[in-house]
């Protein structure tokens, strides 16, 4: 199925939907047709074209979250911006229901041209060898953009079939979450039936296997079986998500190479992603492509003084989360954590992801190799919000000058989050065994100790510690990766506790550090023969490498730390009041005038349809 690449729009895939388009239209006048979207019948006769439409709607349908995404609305980082206060905070009320969505004609305007190519291809006089991979294709992105909604709305419209906006009802009531989840699911399945486990051309590399649909029916799964859409705790749900992942774990065994993790968690992202045995499924860029198929994440981290904006700075939260070298959490008995020198002894995974005061980066077009997080000549006089840079998916390698477009792979789902969504549903069943193995196999991975193949996580460990020690191994694996804000949400962790080692967030603040030079070396240098005349004495110290933090004897000579409320709004302290009213979010209005049949969720003005009913 040798078509065009994944995700990369060249000139011959534009002019193939553009003909296409015309081909619909030239035999009968325009002004005949009800919908220009609707493609002439005989391409689905013909597998090129066939191909290129399911190429397009690898375009318009996923994925479109990138790095960072999401962060400012957990305890990754800070944002004022009130996109993310209005929700963080408890802003958002029912006089306000349009604050936040992804339920939109437009959402269903795609789904209904995924259902054009799911009723062409089943209409096909094609090959059943051709139509299957196309067929599996399409309905993976009909569940996709079925999920996007179902994930903040509960239930939802469920539409399987093309809808006539002129001559069909399109008032089309929500399902119940069970319904919908189980519409969803069966997309996937018969997705999964119908991929192939491999795509053999190199040109088709990056495609949806079937792997990855199960992969992603397995995260489907075990949001459904979390706290958020399982509030009784049933443990049938817990199963289903199990076997589920399991099956993912099956299928991505029998590719030709099979999936794994890839063996330096530094580079997950900056690597060939085509080589990347993690990879599952993932978004390629292309610098050769144009501007809308680039980047800017390096320069959205970088700090000022490699070129970039020094932005997503990395919460105390996030910086406290990563465990110990030794495998223990940074509160647990035996870590040997040490708040004041935080940087030491840390989870390798600490170092690749952030940057402290002090800290090593070596990236191309600055001279200097360790990071200052304090205000000084080094940085342009700037500092980082919380005090800590964010290194994650930096690569090093990228000229200065070329920041602002780069081509770093994103990878949506990688097999690492496969093993911690089995783990952790496993670890629900009282699989203990079976969770504690895949969890290890994330630290060894890291580089934590190995302490008779333990890596911290005795074997007596119970199931609600483990279950504290999988959550915090999603949030310091995938910092970043728009991971982090679902799982506080379908875990409920904004409002209720885990245990002793996961505490809720409502009710507190986001934190940082501010450093300074202490006094002395914070003057001025005045003399106007010292090279450094006109800058601090501090960044004297620092040009010419006197300063060693990790020497306890000495780094409290130079600087001053104390922590900071990152959570400031109108001046104020304003503690994280993320309301309950936000697990399932308003319909927008727009949605209900034009459908009466919709019914608003409950909470919300005027709510009446409850999104747990089964």
């Amino acid at each position: 199925m040798k078509i065009i690449t994944q995700y990369i729009k060249s000139l011959p895939f534009v002019l193939g939907i553009a003909i296409l388009l015309l081909g619909a239209v030239s035999c009968e006048s325009v002004l005949d047709k009800h919908d220009l979207n609707v493609l002439n019948e005989g391409i689905w006769e013909d597998e090129a074209q066939a191909g290129l439409y399911i190429n397009n709607l690898y375009d318009e349908n996923m994925p479109n979250d990138y790095f960072g995404t999401n962060s400012q609305l957990s305890d990754e980082t800070y944002s004022a911006d009130e996109t993310y206060t209005s929700l963080i905070y408890g802003f958002t009320t029912a006089s306000d229901i349009n604050a936040v969505t992804v339920m939109h004609k437009d959402k269903y305007a795609l789904i209904r041209r995924i259902n054009i190519a799911i009723e062409g291809l089943e209409a096909s006089t094609l090959s059943d060898d051709v139509k299957a991979p196309l067929m599996g294709q399409a309905l993976f992105f009909r569940a996709w953009r079925h999920w996007e909604m179902a994930r903040l709305y509960g239930g939802i419209p469920i539409v399987k079939s093309v809808q006539d906006p002129y001559n069909d009802d399109l008032n089309v009531p929500r399902s119940s979450a069970s319904e919908t989840i189980n519409e969803i699911v069966a997309d996937l399945d018969e997705a999964i039936a119908l991929l192939p486990v491999d795509w053999t051309l190199t040109d088709d590399l990056g495609r949806i296997t079937s792997g990855a649909a199960a992969a992603f029916k397995g995260r489907i799964l075990l949001t459904y079986a979390s706290p958020l859409f399982n509030p009784s705790n049933d443990q049938a749900k817990w199963q289903r998500a199990y076997d589920a992942n399991n099956e993912a774990l099956n299928i991505l065994a029998d590719m030709n190479i099979p999936r794994d993790l890839h063996p330096d968690f530094g580079t997950i992202f900056t690597g060939n992603i085509l080589n990347n045995v993690e990879a599952i499924i993932y978004k390629r860029f292309s610098l050769g492509a144009g501007t809308s198929y680039t980047h800017g994440w390096e320069n959205s981290v970088r700090p000022p003084s490699g070129g970039g904006n020094g932005g997503f700075t990395p919460t105390w939260q996030l910086i406290s989360a990563f465990p110990m070298a030794n495998g223990k959490l940074t509160n647990q008995a035996g870590s040997g954590y040490d708040e004041t020198y935080y940087w030491q002894n840390r989870d390798p995974r600490f170092y690749a992801t952030l940057a402290y005061n002090g800290s090593e980066w070596d990236m191309t077009g600055r001279d200097q190799t360790n990071i200052w997080a304090f205000r000084n000549s080094l940085e342009l006089n700037r500092t980082p919000s919380s005090g800590f840079y964010n290194k994650k998916a930096s690569d090093a390698t990228i000229a200065r000058e070329d920041i602002s477009q780069t081509s770093t792979s994103w990878i949506e789902l990688r097999y690492a989050e496969v093993l911690l969504n089995f783990a952790e549903c496993a670890n629900e069943i009282g699989s203990t065994a079976e969770a504690l193995e895949k969890v290890r196999m994330i630290r060894a991975r890291a580089g934590i100790e190995s302490n008779g193949d333990t890596y911290g996580i005795d074997n007596s460990v119970s199931q609600d510690v483990l279950r504290q020690i999988i959550m915090v191994e999603r949030q310091v694996e995938f910092a970043f990766e728009n991971k982090r804000y679902w799982d506080i949400r379908r875990r409920t962790l904004f409002r209720e506790d885990m245990g002793e080692y996961v505490k809720k967030l409502n009710g507190t603040y986001r934190t940082g550090f501010s450093y300074r030079a202490l006094s002395g070396w914070s003057s001025v240098i005045n003399d106007e023969s010292s090279p450094f005349y006109g800058s601090l004495r501090i960044d004297s110290a620092l040009y010419n490498g006197h300063l060693d933090l990790n020497d306890k004897t000495i780094s409290d000579q130079y600087f001053l730390q104390s922590n900071k409320t990152l959570d400031i709004y109108l001046g104020v302290n304003q503690e994280i009041n993320y309301l309950e009213l936000y697990d399932f979010f308003a319909i927008p209005t727009s949605i209900i005038e034009k459908s009466p049949a919709v019914e608003q969720t409950i909470g919300w003005l005027n709510g009446t349809f409850d999104p747990l009913a089964e």
